[in-house]
């Protein structure tokens, strides 16, 4: 087991990395191709919404090549993954809308630092959850498909907000006051 915890300590820190390596590239993609059938997968605006796409995408990519790897070597793999990437978008947009509300003002560089420590927050939690084994085998089952369900959720919601976005400030573009793709 201590092998295992090894490679999947290796697997994480090399997936913080990854993430918000992929998560920096993504956020051009969309300007770069404009393309609106591909606006569900890359930002289409600079709202704090669509931003949330820089982080979930990316990390469900990693945590696919890694699923290959790790599925079998680690406890709890889809419950990690699930928590991970609900971890991330609640935690940038509590910690941009508190220090912006405090502050009155927005740095692009303390979002890019903030993001990279959720990032890294978030891997940290998928780490130790891997590594516990609290969930008995014949659970696991049940947690694996409760899990995939809580993450497709939070996909189809990443959707169809692009699609569809409410008219409140989290999805407003506040560079041209608009909301989502159209």
């Amino acid at each position: 087991m201590e092998q295992n915890r090894k490679l999947i300590k290796i697997w994480h820190i090399v997936g913080a990395f990854a993430i918000f390596g992929i998560g920096a590239g993504w956020h051009f993609i969309f300007d770069l191709i404009g393309w609106a059938p591909i606006g569900w997968l890359f930002p289409v605006n600079e709202s704090v919404w669509e931003h949330l796409k820089l982080m979930f995408w990316p990390a469900i990519l990693y945590y696919i090549v890694e699923g290959v790897f790790l599925w079998k070597k680690s406890n709890n793999f889809m419950l990690a993954k699930l928590i991970a990437v609900y971890f991330t978008p609640i935690a940038n947009i509590v910690i941009f809308y508190t220090y912006s509300g405090v502050t009155g003002y927005e740095s692009f560089v303390i979002d890019i630092i903030v993001v990279f420590i959720t990032i890294c927050v978030q891997q940290y939690i998928s780490y130790k959850l891997l590594i516990t084994d609290e969930i008995g085998k014949h659970k696991r089952i049940w947690v694996n498909i409760l899990s995939a369900i809580g993450i497709v959720f939070l996909a189809v919601i990443l959707i169809l907000f692009t699609y569809f976005p409410p008219h409140i400030p989290l999805f407003e573009d506040m560079n041209f006051n608009n909301y989502g793709i159209f």
